[in-house]
């Protein structure tokens, strides 16, 4: 299949670039960025391209791509569930307000609080125009899955899994003693990682030091929330490493088997019928964080034996559900999918700006002389 690929220039190092690269095997994936766009209508109008597919993200690179989305309808990998803020300053700077207006009372913005993302004042869930112009989304979150799925009920959303690459098999540092290191992602407040550290030095933890790589720790803290519906690649790193790895308990990590610091126990939120997994992961409530971080790094620097069951079930599960190749294939099915998938109808009061296609201005001057193209006019 041959795909036109939306991505901002310099967007290489995120985990959608090793999928892109396993695409290559079956699919032809020509990458359009803002200055390639330029060309993209006249290839499309000569059938270069079968299907189109749109990474969106919530910054100013992002924003050359909502025009060719709304007029090519194709796949939609949104990758966050707030679009608000590149999308607001791209209109404002146009000089768009009312553009921006009429998007706001489409998808509710004043009134909308979705959980998990409550929305601030003047937000709006920007992410309900392009949903509802694509033929399929793609998400990495079954939370802003299940959320899309509510409210845009006519469209197609699919999850799929995050895959990340598979990592050299290094041994944990500390793997039979106790005291740990410990690497917290540049995506994770430092603030209360540092209070939970001091607290559990206090609480007579054994010797627990800060490590800037993940290979050269025992313990990996990836406990950012919100997660405004972004794939967790810290957490799946650590998995994939086989690390013993502490997570927050949110709707975004609801369905990772895990234990409760508080009681050593199996979390309830991920104990169903017949549920058998082993947990890979320690997660805390986020509104005890800093007392729960303290209480599983304390228990984590003086048990090596339960850092180590905790490590090779996390890379046991990662094997299972995580790799690139995982990705990659669930990519294809839905690819597969998303060509025989019809390009949506416009819903009611959908906005008509969106529908603009830059002729606009020519045509009201045209009218002003009679020559609008609804006309009709004689040779003589």
């Amino acid at each position: 299949m041959r795909l036109a690929w939306f991505r901002p220039d310099g967007t290489g190092s995120d985990e959608l670039a090793p999928i892109i690269e396993g695409l290559r095997e079956t699919h032809d994936v020509h990458l359009i960025d803002a200055r390639a766009a330029h060309d993209f209508v006249w290839q499309a109008a000569q059938g270069a391209f079968d299907l189109c597919v749109y990474e969106l993200d919530d910054t100013l690179r992002h924003q050359y791509i909502w025009p060719y989305l709304l007029h090519y309808p194709g796949v939609l990998a949104l990758r966050t569930s707030s679009l608000h803020w590149g999308r607001n300053l791209a209109l404002v700077h146009q000089h768009r307000d009312a553009d921006r207006d009429a998007e706001m009372v489409f998808t509710d913005g004043t009134a909308r609080t979705d959980p998990p993302w409550p929305l601030l004042r003047g937000e709006w869930s920007t992410w309900r125009v392009p949903v509802l112009a694509s033929r399929l989304t793609v998400v990495a979150d079954d939370a802003l899955g299940t959320a899309i799925g509510e409210s845009c009920p006519s469209s197609r959303v699919v999850v799929t899994p995050t895959g990340v690459p598979d990592r050299e098999a290094v041994a944990a540092p500390s793997q039979h003693r106790t005291g740990i290191s410990v690497h917290v992602p540049a995506s994770v407040p430092s603030r209360t990682i540092d209070a939970a550290l001091r607290r559990a030095h206090q609480a007579s933890a054994a010797p627990i030091t800060r490590a800037s790589e993940l290979d050269a720790a025992d313990v990996v803290v990836a406990t950012q929330w919100p997660t405004f519906g972004r794939p967790l690649v810290d957490v799946l790193s650590g998995f994939a490493a086989g690390r013993t790895v502490i997570i927050a308990e949110t709707p975004s990590t609801a369905q990772w088997p895990s234990l409760d610091p508080q009681t050593w126990q199996p979390r309830s939120i991920s104990v169903g019928v017949g549920y058998t997994e082993s947990p890979i992961a320690i997660s805390i409530d986020p509104r005890d964080e800093e007392h729960s971080l303290m209480l599983a790094l304390v228990r984590l620097s003086n048990d090596p034996a339960l850092r180590a069951t905790l490590g090779r079930a996390a890379r046991a599960w990662w094997e299972q559900h995580a790799t690139v190749a995982h990705a990659v294939a669930a990519w294809r099915r839905l690819l597969d999918e998303a060509r025989t998938i019809a390009a949506p109808q416009r819903p009611a009061k959908w906005p008509a700006h969106l529908d603009a296609d830059g002729s606009g201005l020519a045509t009201s001057i045209l009218d002003q002389f009679g020559l609008g193209p609804t006309k009709t006019y004689s040779q003589s």
